[in-house]
């Protein structure tokens, strides 16, 4: 049975008067961010699916608001915040949309938009849902192809590899495809392959000419729709590289043994995306494939370049346990998923509380694609966090009451950690709960740690939080360490938040990637927000963490929303 904390003291009253205070989603007061504080958090925490507050329609409505005007007040903020979210925060969609919006500003925003499109527009599937954009006639100031627009998208397809041409060229893509694009566009290529390619994704195979030694991909292709047996299907999809998705559609009926070609060519994420799909084809039946999937799960370097969202090794993980596959699959993920957190920083010597939010709200699923929930990245970050700072570390669950049988150890995995926290949730929101926890025992901390929504509306009389967030933190400040610094880590898109903009002592850190906890670290010891650090980027050159080349691994960084 959990534990439940009731405070029993009276209600604070609240500040006499608020700064631009307006109603939350639950009609409790709240703040606005700043323009660029909104723009970071629509670009890497923004869905085009329902949420738990709000309808798709108006999360949608809403980021193309926050992003039109940050293209009439800031656009040059506005086109590195692009490249950082498509970059570094692995958001795919709302990026490549804000892009598009960009390109809406006219010879205003020309020069910025040449400078974002090749670091937003990474594969082909961004490259489609770019044009699908602007032919939307929801982008202000775009009206479909044209302009400075046109051009490059014209560039994005002479670059394309034969390998995006193959994986992506399907003429049965969603909305609009590749050939549909090279119809509009009508680009000049510049030499026999790619004129050969860009015609293959028109006109299919009767645009390949008699040069076997172009495009030995889409021939590989051509010629396995065509191959009667397994050995010469086989053959060729080793041959060729062929991936997953353009192999499954080819050919008749599939084999283990075309699994486990598959398997052997199979880009980190589909791997991790398909290990069931493997297992129930036989793959795994032979033990070297599995000892190949473990070591490909487990490769560091791999997982670097992946660009996995770290919520995907909790899905895999998930999905593995409950099919009952080897074991050594299941460690393997767990395995992966700690390793991807790898780098992160130990935070120095100081002492934490880590406020963890398993409210109802919380259990949402953010994109109507995957089974992921705001509450298991909480859980995860939660995990990552705790394995870092061990022993410095207090988490304190909360909802509209703080949880304190909760079992959470430094020395559990973190998918074991997001497992624990998954299991709450279901009471109203409470972000200032574990700040009045410490408050009543006089708990020092140099930082506090909230992972959450942001929706805090449940306190004061007959509450377990006598007041919101903004006013018992003020009192901690003055109470317990006036030099504490809480780290506010924004989940979700909602443009309410806890406190108003430049509030002293109160950081906002916006996102789902791992960066997201690296840029604690940043603020505690620079003094630099996230925000700060994105003013610092420069457009001028293509964008390369760590100084690390794109792979095609890139392109499953995050989900199709």
């Amino acid at each position: 049975m959990k534990t439940l904390v009731r405070f029993t003291h009276s209600r604070n009253r609240r500040p006499a008067s608020r700064i631009a205070t307006h109603p939350n989603r639950e009609g409790a007061p709240s703040y606005r961010r700043s323009l660029r504080e909104q723009i970071v958090q629509v670009l890497t925490t923004g869905t085009l699916s329902n949420t738990f507050y709000a309808s798709r329609e108006q999360i949608a409505q809403e980021a193309v608001e926050v992003l039109t005007r940050g293209r009439q007040e800031c656009p040059q903020f506005l086109a590195r915040a692009l490249v950082y979210a498509r970059n570094e925060g692995l958001i795919k969609d709302l990026p490549v949309m804000g892009l598009a919006i960009l390109s809406g500003g006219g010879g205003a925003t020309r020069r910025l938009f040449e400078q974002a499109f090749g670091q937003v527009v990474l594969i082909p599937d961004d490259l489609r849902n770019f044009v699908k954009f602007c032919k939307s006639g929801k982008i202000p100031g775009r009206q479909g192809l044209g302009g400075m627009t046109v051009g490059k998208v014209r560039e994005s397809l002479l670059a394309m590899s034969e390998y995006h041409a193959v994986k992506y060229g399907s003429a049965n893509s969603r909305e609009i495809t590749l050939g549909d694009i090279a119809r509009l566009a009508h680009p000049k290529p510049g030499s026999a392959a790619v004129s050969e390619r860009l015609g293959w994704l028109v006109k299919g195979r009767e645009a390949l000419s008699d040069n076997p030694e172009l495009n030995p991909k889409i021939r590989a292709l051509e010629a396995l729709k065509l191959a009667a047996t397994e050995d010469e299907q086989v053959a060729l999809i080793r041959e060729g590289g062929l991936p997953y998705e353009v192999v499954i559609p080819s050919v008749k009926a599939t084999t283990a043994k075309i699994w486990e070609a598959l398997l052997r060519h199979a880009p980190y994420m589909n791997l991790l995306r398909n290990l069931n799909t493997f297992a129930r084809n036989g793959v795994f039946r032979q033990d070297e494939n599995v000892r190949y999937a473990v070591s490909r799960l487990t490769d560091r370097h791999a997982i670097e370049r992946s660009k996995v969202l770290p919520f995907r090794f909790f899905d895999a993980w998930k999905a593995c346990c409950a099919s009952a596959n080897d074991s050594r699959l299941t460690d393997a993920l767990r395995q992966a998923l700690e390793l991807s957190f790898a780098n992160m920083p130990t935070l120095g010597s100081r002492q934490v509380a880590i406020g963890t939010d398993v409210s109802g709200s919380m259990r949402a699923r953010f994109s109507e694609k995957s089974s992921a929930r705001y509450i298991d990245i909480a859980g995860i970050f939660t995990g990552a966090l705790l394995k870092r700072i061990e022993g410095r570390a207090l988490p304190i669950l909360f909802d509209d009451r703080v949880h304190l049988d909760h079992g959470l150890s430094a020395r559990d995995d973190i998918v074991i950690t997001a497992e624990k926290i998954a299991r709450y949730g279901g009471g109203a929101t409470a972000v200032g709960a574990p700040i009045q926890y410490l408050l009543d025992r006089q708990i020092k901390v140099d930082a506090f740690i909230g992972i959450t929504d942001n929706i805090d509306w449940a306190y004061g009389d007959g509450c377990y939080a006598s007041g919101d967030f903004l006013s018992l933190w003020r009192r901690y400040r003055k109470e317990v360490n006036p030099e504490a610094m809480a780290l506010l880590v924004t989940i979700a898109p909602y443009r309410d938040t806890v406190a108003p903009a430049g509030e002293k002592g109160v950081r906002f850190i916006y996102g789902w990637s791992d960066r997201v906890l690296k840029y604690i670290a940043l603020s505690l010891e620079q003094g630099e927000s996230q925000i700060q650090a994105i003013e610092r980027l420069s457009l001028s050159d293509l964008w390369h963490p760590q100084g690390q080349p794109r792979d095609d691994d890139s392109d499953n960084a995050q989900m199709e929303d």
